[in-house]
């Protein structure tokens, strides 16, 4: 690359983090531009509120690469797991679903899941899978994540945008569009197929838990996700068009009752009622009807320049799980994007 392309990169969650780091790493100067940042606490900033743990989802989005993005992102988190201050947790996870899905089978998940047998399954479970996975304390990931980026010379700026036009900048070449569950309303963008789907937790002290459970039902799921500081994130609930930001009392009584039924180990070291709550969390996933976005689109700024769009949102609930996979996949389609540029741009000087 004769001369370094300037990229500005809308949105601080872990897409957009992901995304800001690895451009920056291959030679691009980047610049994120976001109104909320790593120690903020508003509902429609996701990153923050999430559980997090690796799970897989090909089994419910198997056409959306999904698969694919998950297997980059396992292992660029298991790479990760020995540096300082990832918030990174190597763990055993039991995977219950009441009913067993239509898709589960992987060429590659296959090599290290394990089906239980039925009689190591709870009441009421149909189908359940155990498997080495990596739990995500979601605040100190991002935070490490970000800090990476300003090592590797990225720059940051805090600033609310209303308009995807108020990030092309006189020397920007690229922007990134990484808003989440903001692209429903944001300027230029407004994709109406993005939704908030709510989702509520409660994170408890309970440092004798290293196993992950996860129990889905339709509509419903339940969680234990031990994070490496002792915390352990209870969860949990999907609320499709839900925007309320303060924690349902009722809500909070469910998800702790049924994350006890599924792991009694919670509190009977100390009896019924000694659970350690640390504190309620609500954030909203940013659903998208259609799944991951990811593509190009080309605009000219306000003097004719042409800018190259990547689009990179709409992770609903696996926005960890395949932060690392969908992220490069958007670094090599604006790498195909400047090729094809660079083309027309030779074609056009013959002609």
């Amino acid at each position: 690359m004769s001369k370094k392309k300037k990229v500005n990169v809308i949105g601080a969650g872990v897409i957009g983090i992901t995304t800001a780091l690895i451009l920056q790493r291959n030679g691009y100067q980047v610049q994120i531009l976001a109104e909320h940042w790593p120690g903020d606490s508003n509902i429609n900033y996701t990153s923050p509120w999430a559980g997090a743990a690796w799970r897989p989802h090909f089994y419910l989005y198997p056409k959306k690469n999904v698969d694919k993005f998950e297997r980059i992102s396992f292992k660029a988190f298991w790479s990760l797991l020995q540096i300082p201050d990832t918030g990174l947790m190597s763990t055993t996870i039991y995977d219950y679903m009441d009913k067993k899905p239509v898709v589960y089978r992987s060429d590659w998940f296959k090599e290290f899941f394990r089906v239980l047998p039925p009689y190591k399954l709870p009441p009421g479970v149909e189908f359940g899978l155990s498997y080495t996975t990596i739990t995500i304390n979601g605040p100190k990931y991002i935070r490490w994540l970000l800090k990476q980026f300003t090592i590797a010379g990225g720059k940051i700026k805090k600033v609310r945008l209303s308009h995807i036009n108020e990030s092309f900048d006189d020397d920007v070449d690229i922007v990134v569009n990484c808003t989440g569950i903001g692209a429903r309303t944001f300027g230029g963008v407004q994709d109406s197929t993005v939704f908030p789907t709510r989702g509520q937790t409660v994170t408890v002290w309970a440092p004798h838990i290293k196993t992950s459970c996860f129990r889905s039902k339709f509509n419903c799921i339940t969680y234990i996700i031990p994070r490496e500081d002792g915390e352990v994130v209870l969860g949990g609930t999907y609320e499709e068009n839900n925007l309320n930001e303060k924690p349902n009392l009722k809500t909070t009584e469910s998800i702790i009752q049924r994350c006890r039924e599924l792991c009694p180990e919670l509190t009977s070291s100390k009896g019924a009622h000694a659970l350690k709550i640390l504190s309620y969390e609500v954030g909203l996933r940013p659903s998208r009807i259609d799944g991951i976005r990811l593509e190009i689109e080309e605009k000219k700024n306000s003097k004719g320049k042409d800018i190259i769009i990547c689009h990179n949102y709409g992770h609903h609930s696996y926005g960890y799980s395949s932060s690392w996979g969908s992220c490069l996949e958007a670094f090599e389609l604006i790498e195909a994007a400047i090729t094809n540029e660079r083309g027309n741009e030779k074609l056009n000087s013959k002609l």
